[in-house]
């Protein structure tokens, strides 16, 4: 084994070290700093070496220019990391900020897709032809596929912030096309009552949940206290998701899923059977057994596909009562802007992408005026139009 010697040469470029072994052999050794997540710093010192000063010089060139221009030095060997060790940095980061409904997605993508396939390879050896094949070959459904490469993409992004590879490698892959959402289902007033009577006892739930719009989730978790039947109020701003068996209480879906919805007359009277004479703390809608309740249990409790099946309106999802709620407020006249607003949707434009369906009869106007400016012959003021045409 070669013995080497560092030698300081006055000719050598600053940072670049000339080091010649016993038998005489001169290599050139460049010293840098590069990112390194376990140093108490974020950055460590290295060196690799090169066997002409040319080689050197432009490996230190490039170096230079990075930090000149602030992109991030890292170290390859900082990529022989499995993505296990990644996943396990991304869980503390993530975990605590996110529902537990998200969070017990996550782990079963991780668990039963990512896992399995990218799980002890080292993030510098993921490349990107590899994740476009896994997610070719994923026997899921397309909504699956897609939030399973999203979870992938955030757990190598972390590499990258890291240092220990320097691009994402998912970041150009794509997921299949999601298919066109199928038209929702909708109940008429009339057979919301009908259902709600073929569901016995628990059949105001039917009621409820048509007439507020409320997820199930967020019906489960209403207290008497969320109920205000004096002004017509219910103010959601809690979840109780089921995951994995378990009802977990936190926070509603999104920011604007907090929010106020009004109690029409029907549902009020309702509300005030259940929630009258009751604990402010107690569920405002629970099982016959005054416990919050569970879809499964609801269902076998109220013999929902043989109600559905006996008045003829099945299939139904018990998530589709809230599409009615939408249907019905439509059909009323309810504006879209407040529609947006009841039902915790982001913006306007959520809503009308999803119940696009509801004001297609709408449209009927354009044709409409199409038919009276060719029976009337009368066409627009071209000098007074506004149109594209005018500028």
């Amino acid at each position: 084994m070669n013995c080497w010697v560092v030698v300081l040469m006055a000719s050598a470029p600053p940072g670049i070290r000339r080091r010649v072994s016993r038998s005489g052999e001169v290599r050139w050794q460049v010293r840098f700093q590069v990112r390194d997540a376990t140093s108490p710093t974020g950055w460590v010192e290295t060196s690799k070496t090169f066997p002409t000063l040319a080689s050197a010089k432009a490996f230190k060139a490039e170096r230079d220019h990075e930090a000149a221009v602030g992109q991030n030095r890292f170290d390859p060997r900082a990529g022989r990391v499995p993505l296990s060790k990644v996943w396990d940095q991304y869980v503390g980061l993530k975990k605590p900020t996110l529902s537990a409904k998200t969070w017990s997605g996550h782990q079963q993508a991780w668990k039963l897709r990512i896992n399995p396939t990218f799980g002890t390879t080292p993030v510098g050896e993921i490349k990107r032809d590899a994740i476009a094949a896994w997610v070719k070959d994923l026997t899921v459904g397309p909504w699956a596929k897609k939030s399973t490469l999203r979870l992938l993409r955030s757990i190598l992004a972390i590499a990258v912030e890291d240092g220990r590879i320097r691009a994402n490698p998912a970041g150009s892959v794509s997921a299949p096309p999601i298919p066109p959402r199928d038209r929702h289902r909708y109940l008429t007033a009339g057979e919301v009552e009908a259902l709600a009577a073929a569901c016995g006892d628990q059949g105001d739930v039917v009621q409820i949940l048509a007439y507020t719009g409320l997820r199930w989730s967020e019906l489960v978790a209403l207290r008497v206290m969320d109920v205000d039947l004096n002004r017509g109020r219910i103010h959601v701003w809690r979840s109780a998701p089921e995951v994995e068996g378990v009802i977990v209480i936190g926070r509603v879906k999104t920011k604007a899923s907090k929010r106020t919805v009004p109690i029409p007359a029907r549902a009020a009277a309702v509300l005030k059977a259940r929630i009258d004479g009751r604990p402010l703390d107690d569920p405002a809608v629970a099982s016959p057994e005054g416990a919050m309740l569970r879809a499964n249990n609801w269902r076998r409790h109220t013999h929902w596909k043989k109600a559905l099946k006996d008045l003829g309106v099945a299939p139904l999802k018990i998530h589709d009562l809230r599409h009615t709620y939408a249907s019905l407020a439509r059909s009323g006249g309810a504006d879209l802007r407040w529609l947006q607003k009841t039902r915790g949707h982001s913006s306007v434009t959520v809503t009308a992408g999803i119940y696009a369906d509801l004001y297609d009869y709408e449209l009927d106007e354009v044709a409409n005026v199409l038919d009276r400016v060719i029976e009337t012959g009368h066409e627009p003021d071209k000098k007074n139009s506004t149109g594209p045409e005018a500028s």
